[in-house]
């Protein structure tokens, strides 16, 4: 963490303290800037980038980084075509006020992977409205997207901060810990899959103390599973990475393809086959991608329906709340520290 903050544009007191006492963050209702704390900055993020390209794989990150990204994701949030938000925002809605009122204790809402904030929207308000506000802290690696969720945020919470940090990277989950704030710790939209649903759960169990809570959800595999991701719109946001790059549709076909797993954990693959060959430039170097050669992208993780409770529950968990989305396709587990 010392070398992250010798990085950041100027400095900041330790994230672990702030979360602690609460009061470096902007209270609603006052003008100030938005705080955001950096454990990884831009120059890390373009290194990692070029690396990715050249081993031909581009990690799930790398979909909400540059402009034409972010741009794509908003967009893809709001269309009735994406059935993973439509899902996820509508079983939010349902079971907020009953997590408002079965944890009042809460006192922080810690979010990682926020994305812009949508449904971190839903959870503020429901506590606002039943109980109480509470602090928001923003985790994301996209700078752009922690902006819009914390802007989004302000109405429905009483204090804000961001952190733009790597999720597998131990010494940045450790960041996170509340030091005596009760929390919820809020990974949302299937966003689970991309964390790597098999470890992560016991990796945020670790910096957890037995007054926080957690909220995971995921989508259910069945063969109707790939309507909610092969259309014009999810297209774009796919695509989007390569369009940052200066390549369009012309330049090569992305390709969507669903998998049957074991253990009850499939995937949603996608990958770009070029047409031609491709003089890709990335910082001073250029990289080339020749004719029918496949750039790999990260997949979409679904579930059975049972392996998705037993990955949460054999983590450490005790589940408390298990909801699923008006259409059966997408769960909520709502859970405690065993």
């Amino acid at each position: 963490m010392q070398k992250s903050q010798q990085g950041t544009r100027f400095r900041t007191q330790n994230f672990c303290t702030a979360t602690a006492s609460l009061l470096i963050f902007c209270p609603m209702g006052q003008a100030c800037g938005l705080a955001v704390e950096v454990l990884l900055r831009e120059d890390e993020i373009a290194a990692e980038f070029e690396s990715a390209f050249s081993r031909r794989y581009l990690d799930e990150k790398f979909f909400y980084w540059l402009p034409s990204s972010v741009n794509a994701w908003v967009e893809l949030t709001r269309s009735t075509e994406y059935r993973n938000s439509n899902r996820a925002l509508q079983v939010l809605a349902g079971n907020a006020p009953a997590l408002a009122k079965r944890w009042t204790e809460i006192d922080a809402l810690c979010s990682l992977g926020c994305g812009e904030g949508s449904k971190d929207r839903i959870l503020l308000e429901a506590f606002k409205t039943t109980t109480k506000s509470l602090a928001y802290v923003a985790a994301d690696f996209s700078q752009a997207l922690l902006e819009l969720a914390l802007l989004g945020a302000e109405p429905v919470t009483r204090a804000r901060r961001g952190v733009k940090f790597d999720v597998s990277r131990d010494d940045h989950l450790r960041g996170l810990r509340h030091n005596g704030v009760a929390c919820i710790y809020a990974v949302l939209g299937n966003t689970l899959g991309a964390f790597d649903p098999q470890h992560f759960p016991a990796r945020l169990r670790e910096i957890m103390a037995s007054g926080d809570r957690a909220l995971f959800d995921g989508e259910i595999f069945d063969d109707e599973t790939m309507r909610g991701y092969d259309n014009p719109t999810n297209r774009r946001f796919a695509f989007a990475p390569l369009a940052g790059l200066g390549l369009t549709e012309q330049d090569g076909e992305l390709r969507f393809e669903a998998r049957r797993g074991r253990a009850g954990i499939h995937e949603v693959a996608k990958y770009f086959v070029a047409r031609r060959d491709l003089d890709i430039r990335l910082g001073s170097n250029t990289i080339t991608l020749r004719a029918d050669e496949k750039l790999r992208m990260s997949s979409s993780i679904k579930y059975d329906e049972d392996t998705f409770y037993r990955l949460v529950e054999g983590a450490g968990f005790q589940l408390e709340l298990a909801a699923k989305s008006a259409d059966g396709k997408f769960m909520l587990a709502a859970v405690r520290p065993r």
